[in-house]
């Protein structure tokens, strides 16, 4: 065989490999020492305490919402707490400013709900039907499914997004409540407290940063 150089084509240089630092070297690398003034821009408002906050925020919030909610119905002896708080609690208190958890989304929500899943009942002749327990009569299954199609349909038309009111209308609905007396303004009221209280809460957090 002839030399290398002479058989026409010459190998291509191997490719180095990347270097990469070795366990020790990492641990002989020197740490900065940590300062007074460096600890104390931690506790006074650094990233620490940033991401604490934040930790603690939304369970805080949404703990809050249902015990205003609760003791304001429990000190007037209505429903102003029911099922379909506690889905709109916690969307409020995890994702404050998002399009379906702006006030009026909250509001005209629940209100959507409450009227479509009264007239589902009406037209569908439910009101005297069993409640939804144990067994379920096919008449309020029907009338749930009525409702919350109309309800689908209700919402985007006026720009007011808020899916946990299917909770509500699902407790309509279902027989959980009658629609006499002052029960729809009670439930509506719950909402109104749990909405105003999030929006200030969110209003106070966003003027402190």
């Amino acid at each position: 065989m002839g030399e290398p150089g002479n058989s026409g084509f010459d190998p291509e240089p191997p490719t180095p490999m990347a270097s990469y630092p070795t366990p020790a070297g990492v641990r002989s690398a020197p740490a900065a020492a940590p300062s007074l003034d460096r600890l104390l821009a931690i506790f006074r408002g650094g990233v620490a305490t940033s991401r604490a906050l934040d930790a603690i925020w939304a369970p805080a919030v949404a703990a809050m919402l249902i015990v205003v909610s609760g003791s304001l119905g429990y000190w007037m002896k209505q429903p102003w707490l029911f099922a379909g708080i506690g889905p709109t609690a916690f969307l409020l208190a995890s994702n404050p400013g998002h399009e379906t958890t702006r006030f009026r989304s909250v509001f005209l929500g629940h209100l959507t709900a409450i009227a479509c899943g009264y007239l589902a009942v009406l037209i569908l002749g439910a009101g005297e039907a069993p409640a939804l327990l144990s067994k379920p009569p096919l008449l309020r299954v029907w009338a749930s499914a009525f409702g919350l199609a109309m309800l689908a349909f209700v919402q985007p038309q006026l720009k007011a997004w808020h899916p946990p009111a299917a909770a509500t209308l699902l407790l309509v609905t279902m027989g959980a409540y009658r629609m006499t007396g002052k029960t729809p303004l009670a439930l509506m009221c719950g909402v109104l407290v749990v909405a105003v209280v999030a929006e200030a809460l969110s209003r106070l957090r966003t003027a402190r940063r």
